[in-house]
């Protein structure tokens, strides 16, 4: 079973609202305080974290006891201009846990399997178009991974330049992820009981296939 939270901004659009028309910088300043203290608490507790509205963040929590996560969503509370709530579900796959996600928190276990997803050649891509190209291609890329990962229960997030990381039902289903891309990908896939160790052994993966300038997967258990 696997185990997601979300954190939610309760009151956020109507705070922007109040800043007036010359707002986005503070907007932006406070996002980017948010995400730093996100990655922060949440790392530190093992979950993998990651924002995908800015008024709502959401984290793999698989393995990581409420406590826990309690005290990581306070350290967030912190730097936010709003309360700050949050709610955890469990479920077959990533994407089922969200759906479950309610006030009572659900029953975990098993291991964490994350991917870390890259373009090939993408540094080429750069030289020769522009960084633009290749952050058209990553849009491409994450507009087909969400609609994938309805079918094969994943979350797909844009980690920035040409990365991407994927919460997955298991290590095998970035078989069924990596089919049918529109770009050619690189993809590390750790496995672990906390999902950020996960994500750290997706990397080494991923460096790996990097190194050796080698297009395909690899797992790392």
């Amino acid at each position: 079973m696997h185990k997601i939270t979300v954190i939610a901004l309760k009151g956020y659009r109507e705070w922007t609202e109040s800043l007036g028309a010359r707002r986005e910088h503070i907007i932006q300043n406070t996002q980017a305080r948010l995400q730093a203290a996100l990655w922060e608490a949440f790392t530190a507790v093992g979950a993998m974290p990651h924002h995908f509205r800015h008024d709502f963040f959401i984290a793999l929590t698989t393995n990581v006891d409420n406590t826990s996560i309690t005290r990581a969503v306070r350290k967030v509370a912190k730097k936010s201009p709003v309360p700050v709530v949050h709610c955890s579900g469990a479920g077959e796959t990533p994407y089922a846990a969200y759906l479950n996600c309610a006030e009572t928190d659900g029953q975990d276990g098993g291991l964490a399997a994350v991917a870390h997803v890259d373009i090939v050649n993408s540094t080429g891509i750069t030289t020769s178009g522009g960084p633009l190209e290749v952050y058209v291609e990553i849009l491409g890329l994450l507009n087909h991974l969400a609609e994938r990962c309805k079918e094969v229960g994943c979350l797909s997030f844009y980690l920035g330049g040409d990365n991407v990381a994927v919460f997955l039902p298991r290590a095998e289903s970035i078989h069924e992820v990596a089919e049918g891309l529109p770009v050619k990908v690189r993809a590390g896939v750790g496995v672990a009981k906390k999902p950020y160790n996960a994500f750290v052994k997706a990397t080494r993966a991923l460096d790996y296939l990097r190194s050796v300038n080698k297009v395909g997967i690899k797992v790392v258990r």
